[in-house]
């Protein structure tokens, strides 16, 4: 008689429940795996670890977020830096003047042997070589010209006469040049006939010309025998003043052939100072004072030309313009030579002239 096996119902139950368990923990392992494949802030931070160790920035493989907050964590792009801030290309304090350094001019070199010394700005109004036409003014009253009377001056010969001798003027350093000039003359000549007619006027007086307020202008005239007064020609014996008046410093001021560089006539002999070395360069290369003036500002300035070098009586000159920036509100500084002996004109318009001795 065979026997029947019972059935463990409690064994079965209990396979059951651990294969139920079973079943749970592979369904949770296989969803939190997915979930980690699919986490946009993981997977941006490991594709930023591998572009932090490679150099290149991280690929971005995820889609589109769903989202403005997931765009903000996403689109974030990753950059890679290495600044040194003791290079002064990369360095924060020299950024904003390397960037500028493109546009910046080169900063001037003074040359060697030269110093820079302030000037009043007025200045530029002022000395022997102003120009002063019908386009230029003068803009110094009487008691900035240092004027003397001619009738008074200690200085003064016997050889020339005086058509005015109350009210006649002219500025010390000129009418000093013109008296040696005078006596020069008479030794050479013995004549006495030449007449200090006008020397400074006011702009628009009687018998002015454009350069008479400058007081370094005068106009001369020969005394007839009959009282009458005319021109003077370049004729013997005056013909000497004008072979000799530039090594006093003085040019004739409206030479007929310049015109219509002057824009005024020739006819009446009106001379004018300017100094020695420039009188002597003028007469040299037949320049009336408009052309030698155009000529220093085209030829020899300073900053981008040559200097102007001139010997005369022995003396070697250098020569030069200095422009003054239209825009300039205080006093300009001017270089001159750091030794020797110069001097400083304006022109009356745009610059400063300097005449310095070098040997």
């Amino acid at each position: 008689m065979s026997t029947k096996r019972r059935v463990r119902w409690d064994r079965i139950a209990a396979a059951v429940i651990v294969l139920i368990v079973l079943i749970f923990l592979l369904g949770s392992c296989v969803s939190g795996c997915a979930k980690d494949d699919d986490d946009p802030l993981t997977t941006a931070s490991s594709d930023a670890d591998t572009a932090a160790q490679t150099g290149e920035a991280a690929p971005q493989t995820t889609p589109p977020p769903a989202n403005a907050e997931e765009a903000s964590l996403v689109n974030v792009p990753v950059v890679i830096t290495d600044p040194k801030p003791s290079d002064p290309l990369l360095s924060s304090e020299n950024s904003d003047s390397a960037s500028d350094s493109s546009t910046t001019e080169p900063t001037y070199t003074l040359p060697a042997g030269y110093q820079m010394v302030p000037v009043r700005l007025s200045a530029m109004n002022a000395g022997t070589l102003v120009l002063v036409n019908k386009d230029n003014p003068s803009h110094l009253s009487a008691e900035e010209l240092d004027l003397e009377q001619v009738y008074f001056a200690e200085d003064k010969p016997d050889t020339y006469e005086i058509s005015y001798p109350g009210h006649t003027s002219l500025n010390r350093t000129a009418l000093s040049q013109f008296n040696r000039l005078m006596k020069s003359y008479y030794s050479a000549t013995n004549n006495k006939e030449i007449m200090f007619n006008y020397g400074y006027l006011e702009a628009g007086k009687e018998k002015s010309n454009p350069d008479s307020p400058t007081a370094l202008d005068i106009q001369l005239h020969i005394k007839r025998n009959d009282g009458g007064y005319e021109y003077i020609s370049n004729t013997a014996p005056y013909s000497w003043l004008f072979e000799h008046m530039a090594s006093y410093g003085f040019v004739l001021r409206y030479p007929s052939d310049k015109a219509e560089i002057t824009g005024e006539r020739g006819g009446y002999t009106a001379i004018r100072y300017v100094g020695v070395p420039h009188a002597s360069y003028m007469n040299e290369k037949n320049l009336c004072l408009e052309e030698y003036l155009d000529q220093l500002k085209t030829r020899h300035n300073f900053f981008s030309g040559s200097v102007l070098e001139h010997t005369t009586n022995n003396t070697k000159y250098h020569i030069y313009y200095v422009p003054v920036d239209s825009t300039t509100t205080g006093d300009p500084e001017i270089p001159v030579p750091t030794g020797g002996s110069y001097e400083i004109s304006g022109n009356n318009s745009d610059g400063f002239i300097v005449t310095a001795i070098v040997g």
